[in-house]
C-alpha cells in the first residue's frame, strides 16, 4: 500500500474522531438515500446498513480537490427531481403523440468538470434524466450524447446539469464558451 494513502485509517477511529462530523455524514447520506429511494419506507431495510457503512468508509476515501456541499446537495436533489419528472413527461408526450416530435441524432458536449474526482461520473450517470438524452460515448474531452430531438436545447440543459453537479461538489466551472461544439 502506498505510504501516503489514507486507506489504512481505522474506520472506528475515523468515525469517532469527531461526533459532529459522524452525525452530519449520517444525516447527509440519509437525505441522499431518501431522495434516491423516492421516500419509500421499505427501502430503509437496505438503506440503514448502507448508510452506516458509507458513513464509516467515507473518511477512508481518497481526498481530492472537491468536497460535498450541503446546500449544493439540496439544490442538486431539487434539480434531479424536477428534471426527472420533466424528462419523463416530455418523452411520454413526444412518443405518444399522433405525429411524434422526434429528430434523433448525436450531440457532442465538451466537459467543464475536472477529470479527477467523482463529478464527471455522476454527470454522465445523470444525463439520462434530461428529456430525451442518453450518453452514447464518454471521451477525454467530451461526451457524445444521443438526443431524441436535436432541435431541443440539449447543450443548455447539459450545461445546467453540469452546473448542478459542480455545485454538489463545490467546484467552480469555467463559463460555457459561446459557439463551442455542443455548447452554444
Amino acid at each position: 500500500m502506498h505510504a501516503s494513502s489514507n486507506l489504512s485509517a481505522d474506520p472506528a477511529t475515523a468515525a469517532s474522531a469527531r461526533p459532529s462530523q459522524w452525525i452530519g455524514r449520517l444525516a447527509a447520506l440519509a437525505l441522499l438515500w431518501w431522495v434516491v429511494a423516492g421516500g419509500t419506507a421499505s427501502s430503509w431495510i437496505v438503506g440503514v446498513p448502507t448508510i452506516v457503512a458509507a458513513a464509516l468508509l467515507t473518511p477512508l476515501a481518497p481526498r481530492g480537490p472537491w468536497g460535498l456541499s450541503l446546500s449544493g446537495a439540496l439544490r442538486f436533489a431539487a434539480f434531479f427531481l424536477r428534471e426527472s419528472l420533466r424528462g419523463g413527461v416530455d418523452v411520454a408526450r413526444r412518443v405518444s403523440a399522433s405525429h411524434p416530435r422526434v429528430a434523433p441524432g448525436l450531440v457532442q458536449y465538451l466537459w467543464r468538470l475536472p477529470e479527477d474526482g467523482p463529478a464527471r461520473s455522476l454527470f454522465a450517470l445523470c444525463v439520462g434524466l434530461l428529456p430525451g438524452t442518453l450518453v452514447a460515448n464518454v471521451g477525454g474531452r467530451d461526451l457524445l450524447i444521443h438526443a431524441l430531438d436535436t432541435g431541443a436545447p440539449v447543450a443548455a440543459e447539459l450545461a445546467a446539469l453540469e452546473d448542478a453537479v459542480a455545485g454538489l461538489f463545490s467546484l467552480a466551472l469555467p463559463a460555457v464558451a459561446p459557439g463551442a461544439p455542443g455548447q452554444g
